[in-house]
C-alpha cells in the first residue's frame, strides 16, 4: 500500500480511514497526506513515512497493540513512539497528532505529539525515542529540541534527552510512566498556579529546584517515600497533608534519577541534575 511521489491524499474532518490489513503503508518521498479526520491502524498495520513526507493536518492517527511482554524498541503502528521497557505494558493505545502545543509561558512545540495509554503505567523504567520529521520543526533548530511530558493543562515537565539527527529521534530514559510527549526548543519553566483544585496528585517543579506536591480534593498524602533508581528506599515520612499544594522537604541526594511514591500507589520520577 503506497502513496507515490506526486500524490495528494486528504482525510477530511469528520471522516476516518482504517487500515486493518497486515501491511506496511508507505508514504513515498514527494507524496502529501493531510489528515484532518482520524486514521486508525490495525495491530498488524505499520506506517512507513519517508523523510519530508510525514502526515500533517488537524486530525490524529491511532493504533492499539497488545504489549504483553517486555518491549524492546517497539514502535506501535510506526507512529514514531519507540518504547523499551522491562515491564509488560499490556493493551496500549497510541495516538499521534500534528497541531503544536503552547504552554502557559507562550512557548510552542513542534508539530507532532504522541500520547500513550498503557494498561500498566507505573514502575516502567522505560526508554522513549520520540521520532520527528524535519517538516514538523515549527521554526525550531533541530538540535535544540528537548523532550517534554504533559503534566496538566498547559504545564509540561522537561526530561533529560538527546537528539539524534541521523535517526531523527529525541530520546529519554528512566521513565516511570508514559503519557503525552512532544518537544520544545528549551527546558520550559514549570508553574504551580491554581493546582490545588486538580483531580490528581501532581508533582510540581523543575529539576534542581524546590518541588511541590499537589494533593487533590478529597485526598490526603499520608505517606511519602523516596527511592533510588535501583529501588532502594532512601527516605520516608508521614506528612498527612490535606488537599492543596505542599512543599516537599529538601533532601540532599546526588545527581541522578529517583522515584517518589505517594501513599504507596502514586509514582513520580525526580531528576536531580
Amino acid at each position: 500500500m503506497v502513496v507515490p511521489d506526486g500524490t495528494f491524499l486528504l482525510v477530511e474532518a469528520g471522516t476516518s480511514l482504517r487500515v486493518e490489513a497486515p501491511i506496511t503503508w508507505t508514504l513515498a518521498a514527494g507524496s502529501l497526506v493531510v489528515n484532518d479526520g482520524e486514521i486508525t491502524l490495525g495491530p498488524e498495520a505499520q506506517l512507513d513515512e519517508a523523510p519530508g513526507a510525514a502526515i500533517t493536518g488537524f486530525g490524529t492517527e491511532r493504533t492499539t497493540h497488545d504489549l504483553s511482554a517486555p518491549v524492546f524498541a517497539a514502535d506501535p503502528g510506526g507512529l514514531g513512539g519507540i518504547i523499551t521497557s522491562p515491564v509488560p505494558l499490556g493493551n496500549t493505545l497510541v495516538v499521534r497528532g500534528h497541531v503544536p502545543y503552547t504552554d502557559y509561558s507562550g512557548h510552542s512545540s513542534i508539530g507532532r505529539w504522541i500520547d500513550f495509554t498503557p494498561s500498566t503505567n507505573a514502575g516502567l523504567d522505560a526508554t522513549l525515542a520520540f521520532r520527528y520529521d524535519p517538516i514538523e520543526l515549527n521554526g525550531m533548530v533541530e538540535t535544540d529540541q528537548r523532550l517534554h511530558v504533559r503534566a496538566t493543562s498547559d504545564i509540561w515537565w522537561f526530561l533529560p534527552s538527546n537528539v539524534n539527527t541521523s535517526d531523527r529521534t529525541v530520546t529519554t530514559t528512566g521513565l516511570d510512566s508514559l503519557g503525552l510527549f512532544t518537544t520544545f526548543n528549551e527546558d520550559l519553566p514549570n508553574g504551580i498556579g491554581a493546582m490545588a483544585s486538580g483531580a490528581h496528585f501532581v508533582l510540581l517543579g523543575a529539576p534542581g529546584e524546590p518541588l511541590f506536591l499537589n494533593v487533590p480534593a478529597n485526598e490526603r498524602a499520608d505517606h511519602i517515600a523516596l527511592y533510588s533508581s535501583s529501588g532502594g528506599l532512601l527516605r520516608s515520612f508521614n506528612p498527612r497533608w490535606p488537599a492543596g499544594v505542599h512543599a516537599l522537604p529538601i533532601v540532599d541526594i546526588a545527581a541522578g534519577l529517583y522515584q517518589l511514591r505517594v501513599n504507596n500507589r502514586h509514582n513520580f520520577t525526580i531528576v536531580r541534575p
